[in-house]
């Protein structure tokens, strides 16, 4: 015996009630459900489903194996398909309001979490600029305790107002100094994108700072590119990065890569000092590594170099 004897369930032979609700299962019950109320609607002689009352289907003409027919189809339509159907629809539509709660508990835990690195970001700045200022301060007063010194000795020995001047903007130059960086070894290119190339460079030591301005320095000579001044927030981030730079030297493609940090004049001099003087014991000692560290020429033997992180 069929499992639907009705002939308006034959197209729903297929379906079985532990099948996911989807859009071809819906076809197919729109297709018996339509089947069943055309018959009925000619039977009864109406144009329109919803045109199926029971003043018509209560006729003499209305044969009672026809009624029966059709209130067969109607319950199986709603017992064995529509009402299974729209539990399983329901079921679904729950899963998914819990995954939609869920996915909000998680955007909020990680808008919460995203507060509180800005927080902490905002702290660190804070604390950076309290240690600039500070050191601004201690300059200051440095500064002008010269200055009174200056001023009770004899005239003769009194700083000149020029000379008070000069101190007071080679203090502003070395605060500014301290917030540049100094790249060489960049290939220089006509219409180069110099933020972009610097910003690559960082990115190969982790690093990712806020660059306020890039731009070459000193005079183009033949095929040597000029070296590259980069302009930072702060002068943390400045010592941040130098003290990572070594690491470029094991970067493919970046070996030629130095950074150092924005010298003056002076300091320039004095640094080729210790760099002749740096080299000149390698050449005596060849046995040994010479490097530069707070401002010394030191040794270190070169079995102890990586141990040395050098």
């Amino acid at each position: 015996m069929d499992r639907y004897p009705n002939k308006h369930l034959s197209p729903l032979k297929d379906i079985k009630s532990e099948m996911k609700f989807d859009t071809s299962i819906l076809d197919q019950l729109v297709k018996a459900k339509t089947s069943l109320c055309n018959e009925i609607c000619r039977e009864i002689r109406v144009e329109r489903h919803d045109e199926i009352k029971s003043v018509f289907l209560n006729k003499r003409t209305i044969s009672k194996e026809s009624l029966c027919s059709w209130l067969e189809g109607v319950c199986s339509l709603l017992d064995a398909f529509c009402i299974p159907q729209l539990q399983s629809a329901l079921e679904r539509c729950e899963e998914q309001q819990e995954k939609i709660i869920k996915g909000q508990d998680t955007i909020i835990e990680l808008q919460s979490q995203l507060i509180a690195n800005r927080e902490e970001e905002l702290t660190c700045l804070k604390n950076s600029v309290k240690e600039e200022l500070k050191t601004v301060q201690t300059t200051f007063q440095s500064e002008m305790k010269s200055y009174s010194a200056a001023l009770s000795k004899p005239c003769s020995v009194t700083v000149s107002e020029k000379k008070l001047k000069a101190a007071f903007k080679s203090v502003a130059q070395k605060e500014d100094r301290n917030r540049n960086l100094i790249v060489y070894g960049i290939d220089e290119s006509q219409d180069e994108h110099i933020a972009t190339k610097v910003a690559e460079i960082l990115q190969e030591i982790e690093e990712k700072p806020s660059l306020k301005d890039c731009c070459r320095i000193g005079r183009k000579l033949g095929d040597t590119p000029r070296p590259v001044k980069v302009c930072l927030n702060n002068s943390d981030m400045v010592q941040q990065i130098l003290r990572k730079g070594r690491l470029l030297r094991a970067k493919a493609g970046y070996r030629a890569i130095y950074l150092c940090p924005d010298r003056s004049i002076d300091e320039r001099r004095a640094y080729k000092k210790l760099v002749d003087e740096m080299k000149s014991k390698r050449s005596e000692e060849p046995d040994k590594f010479f490097l530069i560290k707070n401002g010394k020429v030191v040794s270190v033997p070169k079995d102890s170099r990586s141990a040395q992180g050098v």
